[in-house]
């Protein structure tokens, strides 16, 4: 059977959830939104606020019966805030996933919530899966910058993008950071072999507690893959479809080669490519899916970059976001299955096995269309 992934037709997405109406703009792709006019109009209600997560992580924990543990990663955020780590099974074989560094693409946290929930069931594929694998859930790493009570210096409150330091109000702050509000997390991830609290990466002590939790943990679990789970825009593919997912393996070699650690980092990348195509080849058959590469940086700090540079099968996978929380059943369950192949193709065996030509032949990512009074930022 051909391979139809980047070309599948995107079928009943419902109207995102607003409280001002939705923008009715010419049509732009197939299907034609749905769109939001104003990021803050959206409402959050169907989401799991930071409360409501660790309660029902919580409940999962009781119900599970010791098949998971509930924990916090090893740095809190600026406003004191414990981020939520999930350890399911106890297999040799580690892998790590993680969500929402980023406070504003939120969906994707109610996906790896799934996730848990799954993987902690008496299922016979469960048990196989816990016995073969442990795995490290983070499923909000922003937990500030999605819903904490603050402000920036502009009086703006969550969700966005960034974590919660608003140090600078100055025109020269550091790299990857918003005025008066605080850090892009996923640019300050430490990827030297050895980690100091002083990180030269930064000049000094990493800033972003957020990111330091991440690669303590990365430390202490050693996971041979790592999967990062984001939002992006909206764009379509070459015959006009929306694209709902794009994904990309580590591509900082030349910081590789600076370093000398293309003997960790080039099977890395192999690995990384085996990964997404589980995914790709997992999701190929849904109706609601259209896969993609994502165009990346180069930036070493970025997660999907710097844990390949720690010789971790890194990949980054963005769901389509900005589009309403109704909406979000078709993100949850592409970013739930993406998540599950792999976890289950490292349980069995068949990871180390897939074919890394379906990886390299997805199609790029197509033109980006406009979602009204959306600014797109991406990994």
């Amino acid at each position: 059977m051909a391979l139809r992934i980047g070309k599948i037709a995107l079928t009943g997405f419902v109207a995102g959830a607003l409280l001002s109406a939705t923008a009715l703009a010419a049509p732009q792709s197939k299907p034609n939104g749905p769109w939001i006019t104003d990021s803050q109009n959206v409402s959050l209600a169907g989401l799991r606020s930071y409360e409501q997560l660790w309660h029902t992580l919580e409940q999962i924990e009781r119900s599970a019966k010791g098949n998971v543990t509930l924990g916090s990663a090893p740095r809190v955020t600026n406003t004191g805030r414990e981020i939520p780590v999930v350890t399911i099974g106890s297999g040799p074989r580690s892998i790590m996933i993680i969500a929402q560094q980023h406070g504003n693409e939120y969906v994707v946290s109610e996906a790896m919530v799934e996730l848990v929930r799954s993987l902690s069931s008496n299922s016979k594929q469960a048990r196989q899966i816990r016995d073969a694998v442990t795995l490290t859930v983070v499923p909000r790493v922003n937990v500030d910058g999605f819903d904490a009570i603050i402000e920036d210096a502009d009086g703006n409150t969550p969700p966005w993008r960034q974590n919660y330091d608003p140090f600078c109000v100055t025109d020269e702050c550091p790299a990857f950071y918003r005025q008066g509000r605080g850090y892009d997390i996923n640019r300050y991830h430490s990827f030297l072999e050895l980690f100091p609290e002083t990180d030269p990466y930064v000049g000094g002590p990493n800033p972003v507690p957020e990111s330091v939790a991440m690669r303590l943990l990365f430390d202490e679990r050693q996971p041979s893959v790592v999967i990062d789970f984001h939002h992006q825009g909206s764009y379509v593919d070459a015959e006009g479809d929306l694209i709902t997912g794009s994904t990309l393996w580590p591509n900082a070699t030349a910081a590789a080669a600076d370093l000398g650690v293309e003997d960790k980092f080039d099977p890395a990348v192999i690995l990384a490519k085996k990964v997404v195509t589980v995914m790709a080849l997992e999701l190929d058959p849904y109706g609601y899916a259209n896969l993609t590469l994502y165009p990346g940086t180069t930036t070493p700090g970025i997660a999907r970059n710097a844990y390949g540079l720690l010789g971790a099968g890194s990949v980054l996978f963005e769901m389509r976001g900005g589009i309403g929380v109704k909406s979000n059943g078709y993100i949850t369950k592409t970013a739930y299955n993406a998540a599950k192949s792999v976890v289950a193709a490292m349980a069995d065996g068949s990871l180390y096995d897939a074919d890394i030509s379906v990886a390299e032949n997805l199609p790029p990512r197509g033109p980006g269309i406009s979602a009204p009074n959306e600014e797109e930022e991406g990994e």
